[in-house]
């Protein structure tokens, strides 16, 4: 990415890269918010998530929404177990007891919420406080890990100074009782944490210093009066019957810009076209970045809604232009304020989930359907909300109705400079309320040389713990212990019960290396204050890793070879479940292990590793080498009884056949009874005429429903395998008659 990074910026980057701080990034708009998180996903070494509140944002900014990432709940969150709603409230409200009753999440859901290093979360301005709280108390729970999200780090990225959380009325009184605002720094898992505040101090979209002030103090709810007449010197009367080429209305309200949308583009000449959307697979409509159906007609003005993905810079999101050309499959538009022809063609969106890549346990996004448009819309009106992020040269702000102060900063902050308004009424001399609690929270920012100065500290904790975490085996020993705890002496036929003695050797080998690790954890803290602790740690780590990666592997290997061999016994099924878990936890502490020895070795070289760095350690290198190793035989899908039949007609007796399928006779003689009923085994094979035609004599009078009244009412000499053998006989002459 050509992208020149900030002294701000690039001291966000370090704190992402060389701390597990969660951070706070940012910035009036135009500074450029979304361009740095492109940059943080594409140079960091870290297991990262982009998420967003709502859909549109989530795939503006290339990630998943959050709800779906993380399974939250909708409606309303209460952090305490003992918060019940008013009589009569008729809205989905969850505790924290609540919702865990009914919470569930898949295994690989879970393992890559496991393996996730960094979270960040965009557009964070519209994240409320409670939904915040629920996703911290997800992680934990899927996490096993008490510490505030899970020990997840967390970037949140957003203007508070722009579009608010929205919290309906009935919910208000509610949250009150927990959170002083709506504002996500409300949350109280966050309360426990010391957000690192960093603003990007540089705006890209406008170079005009006069209107950048009173955007500034607009933004800050300290206009004067003469930024007031300054702004209305641009407003211009009966805006209905002008005509403002190349213009765009900026309105409050769907109806307005859909009503002025409509109407201009009726009153073009010329045949309208309408060009539908290409969806391919899982691609929700909740998510469709534009309208499935397109309407155009030649001299109609759009603006683009994507920036020019050839890199030649033609547009940008928000440019504005004139439909020239409609063909069916591209696109000519005229751009304003220029004799310039773009070819346009259609742009595809993807819908993306993560997954796990099992042979290195780093996250991949996986795309899983796509929605393919022309990036135009038509551009005569704009709505406040879908104008966020977008940059317009000319727009005419229709302020008739009330703004919110997040509304008019966002409406006003599209534009380049002053000589691109027009207003549609005079800002009136109006002063918004003054949000104390976002206001002591912006107050709550500290000086950038004093987080510089923090960064050092912050960092030399960070890889110490992450050093120390990475030998840290006590999760796979308690996993293992509890492993271990299932087996059942009693349970002398249990399959399972026979391999005690081979999961009792894995643990003790396991506990002898989870003492060495306990050992050399305790001994990391004694290099904290060496002068050159990076050298030293980078050191001990990679002798460490020596030690430590084959031990592992040589355990993973066995438990993977004791997995295939056993799995195609059966009744087994549980019981290799927890085999693989415990085989993928043991892979998971020596990659981590690797990973450690990479981040740190790059630390002492006074660097930060990336992506790179790790898929070229010889660790990552071998497991994606790996052939998928062997499956066992895949069971026999042949029916049960037609083995046992097939085993009898070979010639091995009823005693035979149950010492080699481990059964009892009374199932063999069950699946043989089958072949009797239907004339393929002969009844006087296992019971001799007479004693037939005695069971016979009973089954006239009590019927064949009950195996048990059939033996009451015959002799001892008589046993359950002979009155199954008759009662497949009778049944099978009954039919044959």
């Amino acid at each position: 990415m050509n992208y020149t990074l900030t002294e701000t910026a690039k001291l966000a980057v370090k704190y992402v890269n060389t701390t597990d701080r969660h951070i706070f990034l940012t910035g009036k708009a135009g500074s450029g918010k979304t361009t740095l998180l492109r940059y943080i996903i594409n140079n960091t070494y870290k297991n990262v998530a982009v998420a967003a509140p709502t859909g549109i944002a989530a795939i503006n900014a290339k990630g998943v929404t959050l709800h779906s990432l993380l399974q939250l709940p909708f409606g309303t969150f209460l952090p305490a177990d003992n918060a019940l709603p008013p009589s009569g409230y008729n809205e989905q409200i969850n505790t924290p007891r609540s919702f865990l009753k009914q919470f569930k999440m898949y295994g690989n859901k879970r393992q890559i919420l496991r393996n996730l290093e960094l979270l960040i979360i965009d557009e964070v301005s519209m994240l409320r406080a409670d939904i915040l709280d629920c996703a911290d108390l997800i992680l934990r729970t899927v996490r096993k890990n008490p510490n505030p999200f899970g020990g997840l780090q967390i970037m949140f990225i957003g203007d508070l100074n722009q579009l608010p959380p929205v919290i309906k009325n009935n919910e208000r009184p509610l949250l009150q009782q927990y959170y002083k605002s709506g504002f996500f720094f409300e949350a109280l898992a966050l309360q426990k944490s010391n957000l690192v505040y960093i603003e990007l101090d540089k705006i890209f979209r406008q170079s005009d210093q006069n209107f950048l002030a009173i955007l500034n103090r607009l933004r800050d709810n300290q206009m004067t009066k003469e930024d007031i007449d300054t702004l209305n010197k641009n407003y211009k009367a009966d805006i209905e019957n002008s005509a403002y080429e190349g213009y765009i209305h900026i309105t409050t309200h769907n109806r307005k810009a859909d009503l002025i949308n409509t109407k201009a583009l009726e009153e073009l000449k010329g045949k309208e076209r309408t060009y539908l959307a290409k969806i391919d697979k899982d691609f929700p409509e909740n998510l469709y970045p534009i309208a499935e159906r397109l309407s155009l007609k030649v001299g109609a003005q759009v603006m683009f809604i994507k920036n020019d993905p050839t890199g030649e810079n033609l547009y940008y999101n928000g440019k504005i232009g004139e439909v020239y050309s409609l063909d069916t499959d591209k696109i000519e538009v005229k751009l304003a304020d220029s004799e310039d022809l773009i070819t346009v063609d259609r742009y595809e969106w993807e819908n993306k989930k993560y997954s796990l890549d099992k042979t290195t346990n780093e996250i991949d996004e996986k795309h899983v359907g796509s929605f393919e448009q022309f990036p135009l819309k038509l551009a005569w009106a704009i709505t406040v909300h879908k104008s966020q992020g977008l940059t317009f040269e000319k727009a005419i702000l229709d302020v008739s109705d009330s703004f919110a102060p997040g509304q008019m900063y966002v409406a006003l902050s599209r534009l380049t400079g002053l000589e691109g308004l027009v207003l549609s009424q005079p800002i009136s001399n109006i002063q918004f309320d003054n949000d104390e609690q976002l206001l002591s929270f912006e107050g709550s920012k500290q000086p950038l040389d004093h987080l510089s100065n923090q960064l050092s500290q912050d960092s030399k904790d960070y890889i110490f713990r992450m050093a120390s975490d990475a030998f840290d085996l006590r999760r796979v020993t308690s996993a293992l212990n509890n492993h271990l705890s299932g087996f059942n002496k009693s349970e002398n036929r249990s399959l399972k019960q026979q391999f005690l003695e081979w999961t009792q050797q894995q643990s003790t080998d396991l506990q002898e290396l989870n003492k060495v690790s306990y050992t050399f954890q305790r001994s990391l803290d004694k290099f904290k204050e060496e002068e050159n602790y990076l050298q030293v740690l980078s050191e001990r780590v990679n002798k460490a890793k020596e030690y430590f990666t084959p031990r592992l592997q040589k355990m993973h290997k066995e438990f993977i070879r004791h997995l295939l061999e056993t799995s195609n016994k059966d009744r087994v099924k549980d019981y290799l479940k927890e085999l693989e878990e415990l085989a993928q936890q043991i892979k998971s502490d020596y990659l981590a292990i690797n990973k450690a020895s990479v981040v740190v070795s790059a630390a002492a070289e006074n660097r930060i590793p990336n992506k790179k760095d790790l898929y070229t350690s010889s660790i990552y290198k071998d497991e994606k080498d790996k052939k998928p190793p062997k499956k066992a035989k895949k069971k026999d899908k042949t029916p049960t009884s037609e083995i046992s039949y097939k085993l009898f007609q070979s010639g091995m007796s009823v005693e035979e056949i149950c010492k080699e399928r481990a059964l009892v006779p009374g199932t063999i003689m069950g699946h043989l009874s089958k072949y009797i009923a239907s004339g393929d085994i002969e009844a006087t094979q296992f019971v001799d005429e007479e004693k037939l035609g005695q069971i016979g004599q009973v089954i006239e009078k009590v019927g064949t429903d009950s195996y048990g009244e059939i033996k009451a009412l015959l002799g001892d000499e008589f046993d359950y395998a002979d009155v199954k053998v008759a009662v497949a006989h009778f049944d099978y002459l009954k039919e044959k008659a």
